[in-house]
């Protein structure tokens, strides 16, 4: 496995040849105005080639500026893709990126490492960011992440390895997610293994428009340090109401080693046409049975809609269709403020035609046409009965 250190790079500078080269320049606070921006932007450069400056990056979030998390994500990006970085360290509200050659191989890459102190930054958004330039360079790599692995405000790792690497699978992109160490919010100290496979062919397109019949729900439990009837009554919980849908549920229990101590439900249901995940964090003097509950409230409320992914996964389908063989199209409840800034920056990186229209009584549309042009109800489409967030 290869020592990923920050000596490595000149974080600092770039040679004279770099600033001669045309950048994309990007305003980070626009939209979702998050780290979505740097890590989409990261994933886009390194597949194009094309490098690019964010400026305000984060610039109307409490704590501005790249955060742990965000910084690892850098990292990753540039010890990959053999990158020249400028900007990169906590707090900076620019950054710079001239990617190389795409690298595979062994790497470790450890949020806490970056923060200088215990940190429960997501690793899993780190992953996301270069899973699909990894596969799509023709690259195999095991990567090992060590910070937060069940946290807030993220995919955790049940819903990355139960929902969204399906969803990669079906567009012929392959990756499997190991756990061995849960790293709950606010300790961190979780592990996990990512091996990606090189992909022999740009990716299928996709078409779910009605998600068809639901073929399964599995119901993961991740808990650590806590009784071990914690999860027989949410799986009885989970049972009842999934019940009520006629199909009997598959249960996955994940009890892990952690620093500290925590639960996470996962309901990850395959349809026909698509997939959708509904999570919820156990919380300090709420039961189980009520945390079950709210993630069966979720998944009820995606299921009247008939729309074929939930609103994470939305945005998360994008990167591998704009490099597919042909046209894609897919439905969700929502148009997200995340999905509305994906659509909004994926054109300043290469050609391609998007539309977000409204779909059903209660959902969007999402069409990604590979070297189209022109984008269509970006500022219009919302979904019936919903807001963006």
């Amino acid at each position: 496995m290869k020592c990923t250190c920050w000596g490595w790079y000149n974080w600092a500078k770039m040679d004279t040849q770099a600033h001669t080269r045309d950048f994309v320049v990007i305003d980070g606070s626009y939209g979702e105005g998050g780290g979505q921006i740097v890590r989409v932007s990261l994933a886009l450069s390194m597949l194009t080639g094309r490098p690019f400056e964010i400026r305000n990056i984060r610039a109307r979030r409490p704590n501005p500026g790249l955060q742990p998390q965000h910084l690892t994500a850098v990292y990753a990006a540039a010890t990959l893709a053999q990158a020249r970085v400028e900007g990169a360290y906590l707090g900076s509200s620019t950054l710079r990126f001239i990617p190389g050659e795409i690298e595979g191989g062994e790497f470790l890459f450890n949020v806490e490492e970056i923060s200088g102190a215990g940190s429960a930054g997501s690793v899993l958004l780190v992953a996301q960011t270069v899973l699909v330039p990894l596969a799509l360079s023709g690259q195999s790599a095991t990567l090992r992440l060590l910070g937060g692995t069940h946290v807030g405000w993220s995919p955790g790792a049940d819903y990355v390895k139960y929902v969204y690497l399906p969803a990669l699978r079906e567009m012929g992109i392959e990756a499997d997610l190991h756990i061995e160490y849960a790293g709950f919010y606010p300790k961190g100290g979780g592990m996990c293994t990512l091996r990606v496979k090189p992909a022999d062919a740009p990716p299928q397109p996709i078409e779910w428009l009605d998600r068809g019949t639901i073929q399964s729900i599995k119901v993961i439990t991740t808990i650590s340090n806590l009784p071990d009837h914690i999860v027989r009554r949410g799986d009885e919980t989970a049972e009842t109401f999934i019940g009520l849908t006629g199909l009997r549920p598959e249960f996955i229990h994940h009890f892990l080693p952690s620093r500290g101590f925590g639960v996470s439900l996962t309901l990850a249901v395959k349809a026909e046409h698509g997939y959708a995940g509904f999570i919820r964090l156990g919380r300090r003097g709420v039961a189980i049975e009520q945390v079950v509950e709210e993630a069966w409230n979720e998944f009820v409320a995606w299921a009247k809609t008939r729309t074929a992914v939930d609103h994470f996964l939305a945005d998360q389908l994008l990167l591998p269709a704009v490099f597919a063989t042909g046209p894609s199209t897919w439905t969700t409840p929502k148009a997200s403020s995340h999905l509305r800034t994906v659509l909004w920056l994926l054109p300043k990186f290469m050609q391609v035609g998007l539309e977000l229209t409204p779909w059903g009584e209660q959902g969007v549309q999402v069409k990604v046409v590979p070297g189209g042009e022109g984008i269509i109800g970006l500022n219009g489409a919302e979904g019936s009965n919903h807001t963006s967030t």
